[in-house]
């Protein structure tokens, strides 16, 4: 399954308000103060990484010691590349560690809001063949330290009700999601800045065929 991972929502916003009290030329005017007010919504910058951790890779739900994660050719280095879980099988379930890793600022003091949403089912790109319902789940994980494993219970990504563009197999061409109303968020910080580790995990279905498969997550965060 190849599994591209982008960061796909940027954020400045800014807007000003001011009121300002003006005399015709000429004219008497009194003293007083005056107020002026300015108004800023939040400035948000994230960026997202993919393949963040040295031990990169996919492994197969094992009880006891865990085998060597692997990946396939997608997954370039640490940092780079896309979310490859490489050869899979029908019906398994593989965990791949040190998936993404989400870093946050901004300037709204109140925090910040994560959400993370499928932007399509499934998708066989050799045949069109689609499989509803979740298969791509994530965990928290750690910035260089992971102790999950594929039995490890993992939380659903959803496929989002949001207005979807773009979104092929090809890293070209990202998809995006506009919400009309959010879901539930995915993650949460009180402070201005975070930090957000993950791993995930691929439930492959037990029809899917031979193929190569691709699912979009989109993620976007908003200011408090």
């Amino acid at each position: 399954m190849k599994r591209y991972l982008l960061g796909l929502m940027g954020g400045v916003f800014a807007a000003m308000a001011m009121i300002v009290v003006l005399s015709p030329a000429g004219a008497a005017t009194a003293t007083g103060t005056v107020r002026v007010e300015w108004h800023a919504l939040p400035m948000i910058n994230f960026s997202l990484t993919p393949n963040y951790n040295a031990g990169y890779g996919a492994v197969l739900a094992t009880f006891g010691t865990q085998p060597a994660p692997t990946h396939g050719p997608g997954a370039t280095g640490v940092g780079t590349g896309t979310v490859d879980f490489g050869t899979t099988l029908s019906g398994d379930t593989y965990l791949y560690k040190y998936a993404a890793h989400l870093h946050v600022t901004t300037n709204d003091t109140a925090g910040f809001l994560v959400y993370g949403e499928a932007a399509a089912v499934l998708t066989n790109n050799s045949n069109g063949d689609t499989y509803a319902g979740p298969t791509l789940y994530y965990l928290n994980s750690g910035a260089s330290s992971d102790s999950n494993t594929g039995f490890t219970p993992g939380l659903p990504f959803a496929t989002t009700t949001g207005l979807v563009s773009g979104g092929t197999d090809s890293i070209t061409n990202p998809a995006t999601i506009t919400y009309m109303t959010y879901p539930s968020p995915v993650a949460l910080s009180a402070s201005a800045n975070g930090d957000f580790y993950y791993d995930y995990q691929f439930r492959v279905p037990g029809a899917a065929t031979g193929g190569n498969y691709y699912l979009w997550i989109v993620y976007t965060v908003v200011g408090e």
